[in-house]
Formats: structure tokens, sequence, C-alpha cells
């Protein structure tokens, strides 16, 4: 059988491997950037714009079933309604590397830089006209995201789709990390304002990833001016809880966009309610 060319192959380039998980995060952001693409193209819009901030090197391979996967920046550059711009910043320097060759043979016209995110962020978003709309994937290696950098994003209308490492990190580090660390990841993600270590203190082990997204999903509404938040938990494939992608939209029209995205999951089933938290620590 002849394979499908609409699937990732090796390239000889760089290829990270990745949790078998990773495939469901892409399954919600590729349908996201379908339906916003679709949705958005004839309105009256300076252009649509894509950022991803820690964009890897385009395909992964999944650790227990070796098989490829399209990255963010591929499944965006790949678009069949097309994207005005990309705009793709990637830290290490293979990764990027692999990043440029293989979406600039696709879109040639992207933006690709190689540096820390916090570093890029200004300058990306000084070059998106005030009249576009842009969609933010923000997927970094752990708290690596501060909040400061969300609120430079927010200088232009943009949906956020944000990767929430509460189980993979703020969870497993909060005690022995960050807890007398006042410039810690947690503070810089949640905010240097926000009380996290009494309110974790102060709740059952099993109720701390709740309190945590919504400690987050607090600040973004309040010092991100994005009133319509909404969460998907991912779990591994065993169903233990791994982190939260957050959805966050200025207008009412994002929010009801990605929940009919969201509510089809990776496995065909279609839900009406959040999937709560039930992990332990």
């Amino acid at each position: 059988m002849m394979p499908d060319p609409s699937d990732p192959h090796d390239d000889g380039l760089c290829i990270p491997e990745v949790g078998e998980h990773s495939k469901y995060k892409h399954h919600f952001i590729a349908r996201y950037i379908h339906a916003f693409t679709t949705s958005m193209k004839n309105q009256k819009w300076a252009g649509l714009y894509y950022i991803d901030l820690f964009a890897g090197a385009g395909i992964e391979r999944l650790r227990t079933s070796r098989k490829l996967d399209w990255g963010s920046p591929m499944l965006a550059a790949r678009s069949k309604d097309p994207f005005t711009r990309l705009y793709l910043c990637e830290r290490d320097a293979e990764k990027c590397d692999a990043l440029r060759q293989r979406v600039t043979q696709v879109r040639p016209d992207s933006h690709i830089v190689q540096g820390d995110a916090e570093n890029h962020a200004e300058s990306i978003v000084a070059d998106v006209p005030m009249g576009g709309l842009s969609l933010a994937f923000l997927d970094p290696y752990g708290l690596h995201l501060k909040l400061s950098t969300l609120r430079v994003l927010c200088r232009r209308r943009t949906d956020l789709v944000i990767f929430f490492p509460d189980r993979m990190d703020a969870l497993r580090n909060w005690a022995a990390y960050y807890f007398d660390n006042p410039d810690s990841n947690l503070d810089n993600c949640l905010g240097a304002d926000v009380d996290w270590r009494s309110r974790l203190g102060g709740c059952l082990p099993e109720k701390r990833g709740e309190v945590l997204r919504d400690l987050y999903k607090s600040q973004i509404q309040s010092q991100l001016n994005c009133p319509y938040v909404d969460f998907e938990r991912i779990k591994t494939i065993k169903g233990a809880p791994l982190y939260y992608l957050i959805f966050c939209s200025r207008h009412q029209f994002g929010l009801k966009l990605w929940q009919g995205t969201s509510r089809k999951k990776p496995n065909g089933q279609s839900t009406f309610s959040f999937d709560d938290d039930t992990g332990q620590e």
C-alpha cells in the first residue's frame, strides 16, 4: 500500500519523541484551526494569523506506537483555508532548523525564529496588524509560559489555546521546588499576586488540580481581558490526568466555536459536559 501523502514521514530531520497523549492535544488544536480559519476567512479582518511560541520541530514520534504525528505548526501550515501568515518560535536550534525546512516547503512566507518565547513575543505581536485576528497555540515543555508573555499576545485580538501542566509539573514540584521561591515558574505562570501557596496547602490533595485550574482561569479573565474560558483535560492512554488545554477568548463566538469543535473527542465519542479531574497526587 502506498503511504498517504498527507501523513508525516521520516525526512531525516530532527523528530522529537513524545508521549502518546500528545496526539490528543493535536486532535483538539487541529479541529479548532479548521473551524477558526473556515469561519473567519470571509470576515472583515486585516488577516488571520497563527502564533506558536513553543513550536517544536513540526513532526513528532509517539513513544508507544512509534507513529509519526504532525506538530501544531504543520497543522497550521497545512490548513485548507490558509492563515495570512504563521509566526513560529522554537528555542532549540536543531528543532528550529527542522521546523524551518518543513514549514517553508508548505508556507515559504512563514516567520520562523530561534530563541526564547518571551524574547520574541514583542516583535511578533508588533508585526501583526491591529485589525488582524490571531490564534496562538502555547505549548511549553513545563511551567515556562509567563503571564506577562500572555499580556503581550493580548495586545492584539487573539484566541489562546494554552498547555497548563498541573499534574506534569505544578503539582509534582510545588512543595519541593516552588513553595520557597517567590520567583518560581509557578509564580511567573499564575502572576505574582496569586496566593497559590495557602490555597494548595489548605485543600485536599485530590482537589489541587482543580484549584490551580480555577486560579489560572481567574487570572486570565481579570489580567488578560479574556472572559470566555474553557478547559479540556488531557490524560494518558490509561486515563491518568496529565494537563489541561485551556481555551481563552475575548468574544463569546470564540468560546462557542471551541466548544463545538472540542465536543468530539479523540476516541470519536461526543460529549456535552466537562470531564473533571479525578486524579490523585
